[in-house]
Protein backbone atom coordinates (compact mmCIF):
# COMPACT_ATOMS: atom_id res chain seq x y z
CA UNK A 1 0.00 0.00 0.00
CA UNK A 2 0.98 3.51 -0.85
CA UNK A 3 3.47 4.70 1.98
CA UNK A 4 0.92 7.88 2.34
CA UNK A 5 -1.43 5.82 4.15
CA UNK A 6 1.25 3.27 6.10
CA UNK A 7 2.32 3.44 9.17
CA UNK A 8 2.52 2.04 9.79
CA UNK A 9 -2.81 1.79 21.89
CA UNK A 10 -10.04 -0.33 30.65
CA UNK A 11 -13.06 -0.90 31.66
CA UNK A 12 -13.20 -4.49 30.14
CA UNK A 13 -10.90 -7.27 29.13
CA UNK A 14 -7.63 -6.07 27.84
CA UNK A 15 -6.98 -7.69 24.50
CA UNK A 16 -3.46 -8.92 25.87
CA UNK A 17 -4.83 -10.99 28.39
CA UNK A 18 -3.34 -14.09 28.47
CA UNK A 19 -3.72 -17.60 30.89
CA UNK A 20 0.44 -17.84 31.04
CA UNK A 21 2.89 -15.46 31.90
CA UNK A 22 4.88 -14.52 29.06
CA UNK A 23 8.47 -14.49 28.65
CA UNK A 24 10.41 -12.05 26.75
CA UNK A 25 11.68 -13.04 23.59
CA UNK A 26 10.00 -16.74 23.24
CA UNK A 27 11.28 -19.83 21.73
CA UNK A 28 8.93 -21.15 19.00
CA UNK A 29 6.89 -24.06 19.46
CA UNK A 30 6.64 -27.24 17.70
CA UNK A 31 3.70 -26.75 16.22
CA UNK A 32 3.36 -24.47 12.99
CA UNK A 33 1.37 -21.22 13.16
CA UNK A 34 0.44 -21.25 9.66
CA UNK A 35 -1.51 -24.60 10.06
CA UNK A 36 -3.76 -23.26 13.12
CA UNK A 37 -4.67 -20.32 11.45
CA UNK A 38 -5.90 -21.77 8.09
CA UNK A 39 -7.43 -24.56 10.16
CA UNK A 40 -9.89 -22.03 11.11
CA UNK A 41 -10.02 -19.60 7.48
CA UNK A 42 -12.64 -18.07 6.11
CA UNK A 43 -15.08 -20.92 7.35
CA UNK A 44 -14.73 -19.25 10.44
CA UNK A 45 -17.02 -16.94 9.15
CA UNK A 46 -20.46 -17.87 10.81
CA UNK A 47 -23.67 -17.84 9.71
CA UNK A 48 -26.58 -16.06 11.15
CA UNK A 49 -25.11 -14.25 13.13
CA UNK A 50 -26.25 -10.92 12.12
CA UNK A 51 -27.67 -8.49 14.99
CA UNK A 52 -31.32 -8.16 14.73
CA UNK A 53 -30.92 -4.29 13.13
CA UNK A 54 -29.29 -5.76 10.45
CA UNK A 55 -32.27 -6.57 8.58
CA UNK A 56 -34.82 -5.49 6.05
CA UNK A 57 -31.94 -2.88 4.65
CA UNK A 58 -32.00 -1.76 1.04
CA UNK A 59 -30.09 -0.34 -1.39
CA UNK A 60 -26.81 -1.17 -3.51
CA UNK A 61 -23.43 -0.55 -2.19
CA UNK A 62 -19.79 -0.99 -3.51
CA UNK A 63 -17.16 -3.13 -1.21
CA UNK A 64 -13.44 -2.04 -2.17
CA UNK A 65 -9.97 -3.09 -0.91
CA UNK A 66 -7.22 -3.84 -2.38
CA UNK A 67 -7.24 -7.04 -4.74
CA UNK A 68 -3.60 -8.37 -3.65
CA UNK A 69 -4.78 -8.83 -0.02
CA UNK A 70 -5.91 -12.27 -0.96
CA UNK A 71 -6.39 -13.11 2.83
CA UNK A 72 -9.11 -10.52 3.48
CA UNK A 73 -10.88 -11.64 0.29
CA UNK A 74 -12.47 -14.46 1.75
CA UNK A 75 -13.83 -13.25 4.68
CA UNK A 76 -15.53 -10.19 2.51
CA UNK A 77 -17.48 -12.31 0.26
CA UNK A 78 -18.80 -14.49 2.90
CA UNK A 79 -19.86 -11.24 5.15
CA UNK A 80 -21.22 -9.62 1.96
CA UNK A 81 -23.24 -13.10 1.32
CA UNK A 82 -24.28 -13.23 4.48
CA UNK A 83 -25.60 -9.55 4.68
CA UNK A 84 -27.19 -10.19 1.45
CA UNK A 85 -29.01 -13.33 2.24
CA UNK A 86 -30.62 -11.87 5.03
CA UNK A 87 -31.72 -8.32 3.16
CA UNK A 88 -33.54 -9.84 -0.28
CA UNK A 89 -33.72 -5.87 -1.05
CA UNK A 90 -30.38 -4.98 -0.78
CA UNK A 91 -27.60 -5.58 -3.04
CA UNK A 92 -23.55 -5.66 -1.77
CA UNK A 93 -21.24 -5.34 -5.29
CA UNK A 94 -17.33 -6.62 -3.87
CA UNK A 95 -15.05 -4.90 -6.43
CA UNK A 96 -11.38 -6.24 -5.48
CA UNK A 97 -8.67 -3.48 -6.92
CA UNK A 98 -7.11 -4.81 -10.09
CA UNK A 99 -4.07 -2.51 -9.77
CA UNK A 100 -0.92 -1.95 -7.83
CA UNK A 101 -1.32 1.73 -6.57
CA UNK A 102 -4.68 0.87 -4.16
CA UNK A 103 -4.63 4.40 -2.08
CA UNK A 104 -3.56 6.40 -4.75
CA UNK A 105 -6.04 4.85 -6.77
CA UNK A 106 -9.16 5.28 -3.99
CA UNK A 107 -8.43 8.60 -3.40
CA UNK A 108 -8.96 10.18 -6.40
CA UNK A 109 -12.14 8.38 -6.68
CA UNK A 110 -13.11 9.55 -3.59
CA UNK A 111 -12.06 13.35 -4.34
CA UNK A 112 -14.48 12.80 -6.92
CA UNK A 113 -17.41 12.15 -4.87
CA UNK A 114 -17.22 8.48 -6.69
CA UNK A 115 -15.27 5.70 -4.91
CA UNK A 116 -17.13 2.49 -3.28
CA UNK A 117 -19.42 2.64 -0.41
CA UNK A 118 -17.34 1.09 1.94
CA UNK A 119 -13.45 0.51 1.76
CA UNK A 120 -10.67 -1.37 3.49
CA UNK A 121 -7.34 1.01 4.09
CA UNK A 122 -4.55 1.56 6.72
CA UNK A 123 -5.90 3.53 10.05
CA UNK A 124 -2.79 6.01 9.52
CA UNK A 125 -5.25 7.93 6.95
CA UNK A 126 -8.02 8.49 9.57
CA UNK A 127 -6.75 12.03 9.82
CA UNK A 128 -6.19 12.78 6.53
CA UNK A 129 -9.30 11.66 5.00
CA UNK A 130 -11.15 13.37 7.56
CA UNK A 131 -9.53 16.66 7.28
CA UNK A 132 -10.75 16.28 3.20
CA UNK A 133 -14.08 15.41 3.89
CA UNK A 134 -14.08 12.15 2.38
CA UNK A 135 -15.26 9.79 4.80
CA UNK A 136 -18.12 9.82 6.91
CA UNK A 137 -17.87 9.83 10.74
CA UNK A 138 -19.09 7.12 12.91
CA UNK A 139 -19.78 8.16 15.61
CA UNK A 140 -24.02 7.66 15.77
CA UNK A 141 -23.20 3.76 14.57
CA UNK A 142 -20.65 3.25 17.97
CA UNK A 143 -22.92 4.84 20.47
CA UNK A 144 -25.51 2.11 19.16
CA UNK A 145 -22.87 -0.98 19.12
CA UNK A 146 -22.66 -2.91 21.81
CA UNK A 147 -19.97 -4.22 20.60
CA UNK A 148 -17.61 -1.34 20.84
CA UNK A 149 -17.22 -2.12 24.05
CA UNK A 150 -14.77 -4.64 23.08
CA UNK A 151 -12.29 -2.32 21.57
CA UNK A 152 -9.72 -1.10 24.27
CA UNK A 153 -9.87 2.91 24.63
CA UNK A 154 -6.76 3.28 23.47
CA UNK A 155 -7.77 1.38 20.06
CA UNK A 156 -10.65 3.50 19.61
CA UNK A 157 -8.12 6.55 20.36
CA UNK A 158 -6.33 5.57 17.52
CA UNK A 159 -9.50 5.73 15.02
CA UNK A 160 -10.77 9.11 16.77
CA UNK A 161 -10.24 12.55 15.32
CA UNK A 162 -11.80 15.87 15.98
CA UNK A 163 -14.23 13.98 18.39
CA UNK A 164 -15.51 11.76 16.00
CA UNK A 165 -14.60 8.32 15.50
CA UNK A 166 -13.89 7.71 12.18
CA UNK A 167 -13.34 3.92 10.85
CA UNK A 168 -13.22 0.64 12.47
CA UNK A 169 -10.23 -1.61 12.63
CA UNK A 170 -9.94 -5.40 12.76
CA UNK A 171 -6.59 -5.45 13.75
CA UNK A 172 -3.84 -3.82 15.37
CA UNK A 173 -0.17 -3.76 14.37
CA UNK A 174 2.45 -4.73 16.23
CA UNK A 175 6.42 -5.03 16.03
CA UNK A 176 9.37 -7.29 17.64
CA UNK A 177 13.22 -6.80 18.01
CA UNK A 178 13.88 -10.21 15.42
CA UNK A 179 17.34 -11.81 16.35
CA UNK A 180 19.45 -14.80 14.67
CA UNK A 181 20.22 -17.64 17.36
CA UNK A 182 22.32 -19.04 15.14
CA UNK A 183 23.98 -16.17 14.69
CA UNK A 184 23.79 -15.17 18.35
CA UNK A 185 24.89 -19.00 19.51
CA UNK A 186 28.38 -18.33 17.26
CA UNK A 187 28.98 -14.77 18.60
CA UNK A 188 28.88 -15.98 22.24
CA UNK A 189 25.35 -13.78 22.73
CA UNK A 190 22.49 -14.74 25.25
CA UNK A 191 19.44 -16.40 24.15
CA UNK A 192 17.18 -15.44 25.23
CA UNK A 193 18.27 -12.15 24.13
CA UNK A 194 16.57 -9.02 26.42
CA UNK A 195 18.32 -5.91 25.55
CA UNK A 196 18.38 -3.44 28.83
CA UNK A 197 18.84 -0.43 26.57
CA UNK A 198 19.42 0.65 22.85
CA UNK A 199 23.32 0.25 23.12
CA UNK A 200 22.65 -3.38 24.00
CA UNK A 201 21.53 -3.38 20.42
CA UNK A 202 24.44 -1.92 18.99
CA UNK A 203 26.60 -4.09 21.01
CA UNK A 204 25.16 -7.78 19.81
CA UNK A 205 25.71 -6.49 16.60
CA UNK A 206 29.62 -5.50 16.95
CA UNK A 207 29.87 -9.24 18.48
CA UNK A 208 28.00 -10.23 15.00
CA UNK A 209 30.57 -8.49 13.26
CA UNK A 210 33.14 -9.78 14.48
CA UNK A 211 32.33 -13.09 14.08
CA UNK A 212 30.56 -12.92 10.93
CA UNK A 213 32.43 -10.52 8.75
CA UNK A 214 29.78 -12.18 5.65
CA UNK A 215 26.60 -10.72 7.37
CA UNK A 216 24.73 -7.77 7.98
CA UNK A 217 24.64 -7.64 11.59
CA UNK A 218 21.75 -5.27 12.13
CA UNK A 219 18.72 -3.36 9.88
CA UNK A 220 18.55 -0.33 10.89
CA UNK A 221 16.13 1.82 7.84
CA UNK A 222 17.42 5.19 7.34
CA UNK A 223 16.90 7.45 4.37
CA UNK A 224 14.20 7.55 1.64
CA UNK A 225 14.09 3.77 0.31
CA UNK A 226 13.09 2.45 3.36
CA UNK A 227 10.08 4.03 3.15
CA UNK A 228 7.93 4.50 6.37
CA UNK A 229 9.95 1.81 7.50
CA UNK A 230 12.43 4.56 8.33
CA UNK A 231 9.71 6.28 10.11
CA UNK A 232 8.09 3.40 11.86
CA UNK A 233 10.68 1.12 12.85
CA UNK A 234 14.16 3.21 12.80
CA UNK A 235 13.19 6.78 14.43
CA UNK A 236 10.40 6.11 16.16
CA UNK A 237 11.26 3.41 18.50
CA UNK A 238 14.39 5.11 19.19
CA UNK A 239 12.93 8.85 20.07
CA UNK A 240 10.69 6.91 22.30
CA UNK A 241 13.28 4.62 23.49
CA UNK A 242 15.52 7.41 24.86
CA UNK A 243 12.27 8.82 26.63
CA UNK A 244 10.84 11.39 23.73
CA UNK A 245 8.00 11.61 22.08
CA UNK A 246 6.93 13.75 18.86
CA UNK A 247 4.15 15.46 19.92
CA UNK A 248 3.92 17.50 23.26
CA UNK A 249 1.22 17.12 25.32
CA UNK A 250 -0.43 20.09 24.02
CA UNK A 251 -0.53 18.62 20.36
CA UNK A 252 2.91 20.86 19.08
CA UNK A 253 4.98 18.86 17.18
CA UNK A 254 8.85 18.31 18.79
CA UNK A 255 11.27 19.86 16.42
CA UNK A 256 14.17 19.72 18.74
CA UNK A 257 14.71 17.35 22.21
CA UNK A 258 17.36 15.31 23.91
CA UNK A 259 15.51 12.38 22.48
CA UNK A 260 15.35 13.46 18.88
CA UNK A 261 19.30 14.09 19.07
CA UNK A 262 20.33 11.27 20.80
CA UNK A 263 17.88 8.85 17.87
CA UNK A 264 19.61 10.53 15.68
CA UNK A 265 23.44 9.68 17.12
CA UNK A 266 22.17 6.30 17.42
CA UNK A 267 22.02 6.42 13.63
CA UNK A 268 25.35 7.57 13.45
CA UNK A 269 26.73 5.10 15.94
CA UNK A 270 25.31 2.37 13.77
CA UNK A 271 26.09 3.87 9.88
CA UNK A 272 29.20 5.36 10.45
CA UNK A 273 31.03 4.67 13.81
CA UNK A 274 30.40 1.17 14.35
CA UNK A 275 29.53 0.38 10.92
CA UNK A 276 27.03 -2.80 11.95
CA UNK A 277 24.53 -1.10 9.64
CA UNK A 278 25.95 -1.22 5.48
CA UNK A 279 24.47 1.56 3.82
CA UNK A 280 22.72 -0.56 1.57
CA UNK A 281 20.22 -1.11 4.03
CA UNK A 282 19.61 2.53 2.83
CA UNK A 283 20.65 2.28 -0.43
CA UNK A 284 19.19 -1.02 -1.69
CA UNK A 285 15.92 -0.49 -4.24
CA UNK A 286 13.74 -2.21 -1.78
CA UNK A 287 15.24 -2.57 1.60
CA UNK A 288 12.52 -3.66 3.47
CA UNK A 289 11.45 -6.75 0.96
CA UNK A 290 15.55 -7.32 1.41
CA UNK A 291 16.32 -7.22 4.77
CA UNK A 292 12.93 -9.63 5.65
CA UNK A 293 14.54 -12.22 3.10
CA UNK A 294 17.86 -11.85 4.44
CA UNK A 295 16.56 -12.47 8.15
CA UNK A 296 14.52 -16.00 6.74
CA UNK A 297 18.46 -16.75 5.07
CA UNK A 298 20.32 -16.06 7.88
CA UNK A 299 22.71 -13.82 6.61
CA UNK A 300 20.82 -10.72 9.30
CA UNK A 301 21.23 -10.87 12.50
CA UNK A 302 18.90 -8.07 14.05
CA UNK A 303 15.82 -6.80 12.33
CA UNK A 304 13.08 -4.56 13.82
CA UNK A 305 9.70 -5.44 12.03
CA UNK A 306 6.13 -6.24 12.34
CA UNK A 307 4.27 -9.77 13.47
CA UNK A 308 2.61 -10.17 10.28
CA UNK A 309 6.70 -10.38 8.97
CA UNK A 310 7.18 -14.24 10.67
CA UNK A 311 4.43 -15.98 8.85
CA UNK A 312 6.49 -16.33 5.35
CA UNK A 313 9.45 -17.18 7.18
CA UNK A 314 7.33 -19.96 8.91
CA UNK A 315 5.67 -20.78 5.35
CA UNK A 316 8.83 -20.96 3.80
CA UNK A 317 11.37 -23.26 6.29
CA UNK A 318 9.05 -24.07 9.22
CA UNK A 319 11.78 -25.71 11.15
CA UNK A 320 14.58 -23.29 10.88
CA UNK A 321 12.17 -20.21 11.92
CA UNK A 322 11.34 -22.02 14.85
CA UNK A 323 14.55 -22.71 15.63
CA UNK A 324 16.48 -19.64 15.10
CA UNK A 325 14.26 -16.43 15.02
CA UNK A 326 14.12 -15.49 18.30
CA UNK A 327 12.00 -12.45 19.58
CA UNK A 328 12.36 -9.02 22.17
CA UNK A 329 10.75 -6.27 22.72
CA UNK A 330 12.26 -2.79 22.20
CA UNK A 331 14.28 -1.19 25.34
CA UNK A 332 14.97 2.17 26.39
CA UNK A 333 17.10 3.54 27.84
CA UNK A 334 16.10 4.27 31.17
CA UNK A 335 14.10 2.20 33.76
CA UNK A 336 11.27 2.19 31.56
CA UNK A 337 9.54 -1.46 30.85
CA UNK A 338 10.02 -2.25 26.86
CA UNK A 339 7.59 -1.87 24.57
CA UNK A 340 6.54 -2.74 20.66
CA UNK A 341 5.50 0.05 18.19
CA UNK A 342 1.87 -0.44 17.26
CA UNK A 343 -0.30 1.37 14.67
CA UNK A 344 -3.87 0.77 14.08
CA UNK A 345 -4.06 -2.11 10.84
CA UNK A 346 -6.78 -2.44 8.16
CA UNK A 347 -9.98 0.11 9.04
CA UNK A 348 -13.32 0.35 7.19
CA UNK A 349 -14.22 3.19 5.77
CA UNK A 350 -17.70 4.46 5.09
CA UNK A 351 -17.26 6.86 1.68
CA UNK A 352 -19.46 10.60 2.39
CA UNK A 353 -20.89 10.40 -0.46
CA UNK A 354 -22.98 6.95 0.08
CA UNK A 355 -26.41 7.06 -0.84
CA UNK A 356 -26.63 4.17 1.81
CA UNK A 357 -24.30 4.21 5.05
CA UNK A 358 -26.70 2.23 6.64
CA UNK A 359 -26.21 -0.75 4.72
CA UNK A 360 -22.62 -0.10 4.37
CA UNK A 361 -22.05 0.43 8.46
CA UNK A 362 -23.87 -2.99 8.30
CA UNK A 363 -21.59 -4.79 6.72
CA UNK A 364 -18.56 -2.98 8.67
CA UNK A 365 -20.38 -4.31 11.63
CA UNK A 366 -21.01 -7.65 10.39
CA UNK A 367 -17.33 -8.26 9.14
CA UNK A 368 -16.14 -7.05 13.13
CA UNK A 369 -17.82 -10.17 14.29
CA UNK A 370 -15.22 -11.54 16.89
CA UNK A 371 -15.40 -14.75 14.84
CA UNK A 372 -14.36 -13.07 12.07
CA UNK A 373 -11.75 -11.29 14.28
CA UNK A 374 -9.86 -14.65 15.43
CA UNK A 375 -9.80 -16.15 12.10
CA UNK A 376 -8.23 -12.72 10.14
CA UNK A 377 -5.54 -12.59 13.06
CA UNK A 378 -4.45 -16.28 12.79
CA UNK A 379 -4.10 -16.33 9.39
CA UNK A 380 -2.21 -12.99 9.24
CA UNK A 381 -0.78 -12.20 12.83
CA UNK A 382 -2.00 -9.24 14.06
CA UNK A 383 -3.61 -8.33 17.68
CA UNK A 384 -7.30 -8.34 16.71
CA UNK A 385 -8.85 -4.82 18.10
CA UNK A 386 -11.54 -6.50 19.59
CA UNK A 387 -10.24 -7.36 23.37
CA UNK A 388 -12.90 -10.66 22.98
CA UNK A 389 -11.48 -11.75 20.22
CA UNK A 390 -7.72 -10.91 21.17
CA UNK A 391 -8.48 -13.59 24.57
CA UNK A 392 -9.47 -16.40 22.52
CA UNK A 393 -7.81 -19.56 23.35
CA UNK A 394 -6.92 -19.96 19.81
CA UNK A 395 -3.82 -17.30 20.87
CA UNK A 396 -2.46 -19.18 22.75
CA UNK A 397 -1.86 -22.62 20.54
CA UNK A 398 2.00 -20.78 19.82
CA UNK A 399 4.46 -18.85 21.96
CA UNK A 400 4.45 -16.77 19.16
CA UNK A 401 0.42 -15.77 18.66
CA UNK A 402 0.83 -15.44 22.57
CA UNK A 403 3.07 -12.95 22.86
CA UNK A 404 1.38 -10.56 19.81
CA UNK A 405 -1.69 -10.20 21.96
CA UNK A 406 0.34 -9.66 25.10
CA UNK A 407 2.34 -7.23 23.69
CA UNK A 408 -0.86 -4.90 23.14
CA UNK A 409 -0.50 -3.80 26.99
CA UNK A 410 2.91 -2.40 25.88
CA UNK A 411 2.40 -0.50 22.64
CA UNK A 412 3.06 2.93 21.62
CA UNK A 413 0.42 4.36 19.78
CA UNK A 414 -0.01 7.38 18.17
CA UNK A 415 -3.49 9.21 17.73
CA UNK A 416 -4.68 10.84 14.30
CA UNK A 417 -3.05 13.84 12.71
CA UNK A 418 -3.17 15.13 9.27
CA UNK A 419 0.51 15.69 9.80
CA UNK A 420 1.64 12.48 9.70
CA UNK A 421 1.81 12.54 6.18
CA UNK A 422 4.92 15.35 6.42
CA UNK A 423 6.82 14.17 8.56
CA UNK A 424 8.16 10.76 6.70
CA UNK A 425 9.93 12.93 4.47
CA UNK A 426 11.04 14.43 6.78
CA UNK A 427 12.47 11.94 8.68
CA UNK A 428 13.60 10.41 5.76
CA UNK A 429 16.17 13.35 5.01
CA UNK A 430 17.39 13.31 8.75
CA UNK A 431 18.53 9.98 9.14
CA UNK A 432 19.84 9.43 5.60
CA UNK A 433 22.58 12.29 6.15
CA UNK A 434 23.48 10.90 9.53
CA UNK A 435 23.77 7.12 7.97
CA UNK A 436 25.90 8.57 4.58
CA UNK A 437 28.08 10.84 7.13
CA UNK A 438 26.72 13.91 5.21
CA UNK A 439 25.82 15.67 8.56
CA UNK A 440 26.97 15.14 12.02
CA UNK A 441 23.39 14.63 14.21
CA UNK A 442 23.30 18.20 15.35
CA UNK A 443 23.39 19.65 12.50
CA UNK A 444 20.74 16.91 11.31
CA UNK A 445 18.39 18.22 14.21
CA UNK A 446 18.40 21.44 12.95
CA UNK A 447 17.53 20.47 9.09
CA UNK A 448 14.74 18.36 10.95
CA UNK A 449 13.80 21.39 12.63
CA UNK A 450 13.79 23.98 10.15
CA UNK A 451 11.76 21.54 7.49
CA UNK A 452 9.30 20.60 10.28
CA UNK A 453 9.26 24.51 10.96
CA UNK A 454 8.24 25.30 7.68
CA UNK A 455 5.99 22.58 7.16
CA UNK A 456 4.13 23.07 10.04
CA UNK A 457 4.48 26.38 11.00
CA UNK A 458 6.10 28.16 13.86
CA UNK A 459 2.26 28.46 15.79
CA UNK A 460 2.08 24.46 15.74
CA UNK A 461 6.13 23.24 16.71
CA UNK A 462 7.59 23.95 19.97
CA UNK A 463 11.30 23.11 20.65
CA UNK A 464 12.38 21.07 24.13
CA UNK A 465 15.48 22.64 26.33
CA UNK A 466 18.56 20.37 26.02
CA UNK A 467 21.54 20.61 27.75
CA UNK A 468 23.42 18.13 25.55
Amino acid sequence: MNDRFNCSREPHNPAGEVTQPVEWPLRMGRRSLLAGGVAIGSAAVLKNTLPVHAQDLTGTIQIGFDGADETVHPFVEATAEELASSNPDASLQVEASAGGSYATQLVLQLSRGQGPDVFLLSGVAVAELAESGLIAPLTRYVADWDDWEEYRDEFGATVTYAGDVWAIPYSMDTHFLYYRRDLFAGAGLPDPWNPDTPADILEAALAIKREYPEVIPYALYAGANGGNSTVVRGFVPLVHAFGGTLVDSEGLWIIDSCAIRDALSFYEQAYQIDQVVPQDVMTGASPTSAMRQAMGDGTLGILYDGSWTYQPWLENDPENTEANIGIALFPTDDDREPFAVGGTGNCWYINTSSEHPDLAWAFVEAFNARENQIALNLVDPHIPARSDAASDQSFQQTAFLSAIVASADVLLLTEPDPAFRELITIVQNATGIVATGEAEPVEAVERYASELTRVLGEDNVVRQTCSR
